[in-house]
């Protein structure tokens, strides 16, 4: 992709301490790839060695014999390096290179060949769990929308799996519904692949970067339109709170936070602004942007991916589901043995960037500080947690709330009748 770098990144800095910053320039650099170039990464479907295995599986034992883990039913709620030793001339290395690469790179990795074959799902999770306590902190996921424990509500680790068919996710079960790219409330989200579905269930990845990039050429005044305040819904505070798509942090870096299906939900509270058609505009052009620019992949058993929410979205296209009971061959269900299956875990790295210094950003972040703990449920914890607000709750049971329908366009993978 030909990216133009119009200023440095210092340049960008100075002038946002200055307030006149020409905000809609391109930004370019390596945060700025296609989904060809992402595949030429060697940071993209690297595949862990021989040593690399054995030396997991043997932190996994010792951690599994220390007697130091506490339990949440299946789920480790921590797993500390202290009884996952990983080695610096080994796994350990591997992993201080792939968080160099998340911040200042890419921002888009994936890891493969671990066995996910030979683990429970809760020696799988203290496996997961140990490998991230060496790129950062892991923080419990929150969720504005979905609070399911089996997703990972207030957990450190979520299961990732299709509990209904359908295109809304109700009564708190996960479904195999689409969605669009998104971000996290967390700095990095990680997925490790368990099981795929017999049919569709792909994953997208895309730059926030190159799509910003492509906008500002394409679009300059929809690319406007993402750096003003823009509302949606979110467990903690008032229930809902309003932070630009795109901005800039105090040394220049970009950072964005993406939620379509919460900006949405936030149209049907009382008392929120109404979108502008170039406010729905520009969200449906990040999509259609996304999907032409970036990488679809089925995730496979044994891919572990980091990515990073400040400059990468991701999101996923619906996928086969039957309900128990059905007439259906045992590969096409959802249950307790088959069907798609991810662990997902989110992390505050060590080597993360400052945050804009914002009370919006604080409040929805807890800190804004660099490499300090901050995002998923903490924060609304904080504030307390809200109540999903009632007239949004009646939109969704009377029919008046159409999951993504205040966008002006559908896209590819939208079909959950698979």
């Amino acid at each position: 992709m030909r990216t133009t770098l119009h200023r440095s990144r210092s340049a960008v800095a100075r002038a946002v301490e200055l307030g006149a910053i020409e905000q809609y320039a391109k930004i370019g650099g390596r945060a700025a790839w296609s989904g060809a170039q992402l595949q030429q990464s060697p940071w993209w479907g690297r595949t862990l060695s021989a040593s690399h295995v054995d030396e997991l599986d043997s932190a996994l034992k010792m951690a599994m014999r220390s007697g130091a883990i506490e339990w949440d039913g299946e789920i480790p709620m921590a797993v500390g390096r202290d009884v996952f030793p990983l080695r610096e001339d080994g796994m350990g290395g591997l992993l201080r290179g792939l968080a160099e690469e998340l911040e200042d790179g890419t921002g888009a990795t994936m890891l493969q060949g671990i066995p996910v074959e030979r683990y429970t799902i809760s020696e799988l999770s203290v496996l997961y769990l140990g490998i991230c306590g060496y790129i950062g902190n892991n923080v419990l996921q929150s969720s504005a929308g979905l609070r399911s424990k089996s997703r990972g509500f207030g957990m450190p680790v979520g299961l990732v799996k299709a509990e209904m068919r359908g295109k809304t996710p109700k009564d708190g079960k996960q479904a195999n519904n689409y969605f669009r790219l998104h971000t996290d409330r967390c700095d990095v989200i990680s997925l490790l692949g368990v099981r795929t579905a017999s049919v569709g269930g792909e994953s997208r990845v895309a730059s926030a970067v190159a799509i910003h990039d492509v906008m500002v050429e394409r679009a300059p005044a929809l690319a406007e339109a993402l750096y003003q305040p823009i509302e949606r819904i979110w467990e903690g505070g008032e229930g809902v709170i309003a932070l630009p798509v795109w901005a800039y942090t105090p040394d220049g870096k970009f950072t964005t936070q993406l939620s379509p299906s919460y900006i949405e939900n936030a149209q049907h509270v009382n008392g929120v602004r109404r979108l502008e058609p170039d406010e729905i505009e520009a969200i449906d052009l990040v999509e259609e942007i996304g999907l032409e620019i970036g990488h679809e992949f089925v995730q496979q058993p044994g891919q572990l991916t980091f990515l990073n929410n400040h400059q990468v979205y991701h999101g996923r296209t619906a996928w086969k589901f039957t309900e128990s009971g059905e007439s259906s061959a045992s590969a096409d269900r959802d249950d307790e043995s088959h069907g798609r299956l991810l662990l997902r875990a989110w992390l505050s790295p060590f080597n993360s960037r400052a945050l804009p210094d914002t009370p919006q950003f604080r409040e929805m972040w807890g800190s804004v500080e660099p490499g300090a703990p901050r995002g998923g449920l903490e924060p609304a914890l904080k504030t307390g947690i809200k109540a999903k607000p009632p007239e949004l709750v009646e939109a969704y049971a009377t029919g008046k709330a159409d999951y993504y329908g205040l966008y002006r366009r559908k896209f590819a993978g939208e079909d959950v009748n698979l």
